[in-house]
């Protein structure tokens, strides 16, 4: 059986200068950021509202619901009070609406059509472009359309050309059944070019 070994605590490598001159510097900016802190708590507790009259006046005040400017105060009493109104109605399922507050609803209906219906849409301001790249698409397509015909049309006419020269050569490397050149064959071909020409 092996000894209990104990285990070797690895003792810390000591900082080069260069590390312990950025430790050094992290300290002193981890310091000044909290004298600043504590110097801005510090101010804001002596100087508890010290905001301007005219950013009070400005915000004291707001806008209802019918544009109009109020004390904002006031306005949101106001608020409160349409709130509570709302809060007392209450609505009884079982019992049909009054036909004036259909009409109310059904007008409200045809205004908000009314508005969609002339409301101008804005022009796309990429139209020309997107026009322009539609053009190209199709005059790029119907390009490879015609290549691909007359690259089929090339091959199929090169094929018909390359039949036709097997058949002649075989007719003129036509040879009789001792391995003589078959000269009937041969002249039967030329005569034939000449007729051609």
């Amino acid at each position: 059986m092996p000894p209990n070994k104990k285990p070797i605590s690895k003792k810390a490598k000591p900082l080069t200068s260069l590390e312990r001159r950025a430790k050094k510097k992290k300290q002193e900016l981890i310091h000044k950021m909290s004298v600043k802190s504590q110097y801005y708590k510090s101010l804001a507790k002596e100087h508890g509202d010290d905001t301007p009259d005219y950013v009070k006046q400005v915000f004291e005040r707001t806008i209802d619901e019918d544009g109009n400017v109020v004390e904002y105060e006031s306005g949101t009493t106001k608020r409160k009070a349409t709130e509570e109104k709302d809060e007392e109605r209450v609505f009884d399922l079982d019992q049909e609406q009054s036909s004036d507050e259909d009409e109310d609803s059904c007008g409200q209906k045809s205004k908000k059509q009314k508005k969609d219906d002339t409301k101008v849409h804005k022009p796309n301001p990429f139209k020309a472009q997107l026009e322009e790249q539609q053009t190209r698409k199709r005059l790029t397509q119907e390009e490879r359309v015609a290549r691909q015909q007359e690259r089929e049309a090339k091959l199929g006419e090169r094929k018909r050309y390359y039949q036709h020269r097997n058949k002649e050569r075989g007719k003129m490397l036509a040879k009789n059944k001792k391995g003589q050149p078959n000269l009937a064959t041969q002249m039967e071909i030329l005569i034939g070019r000449i007729k051609k020409d």
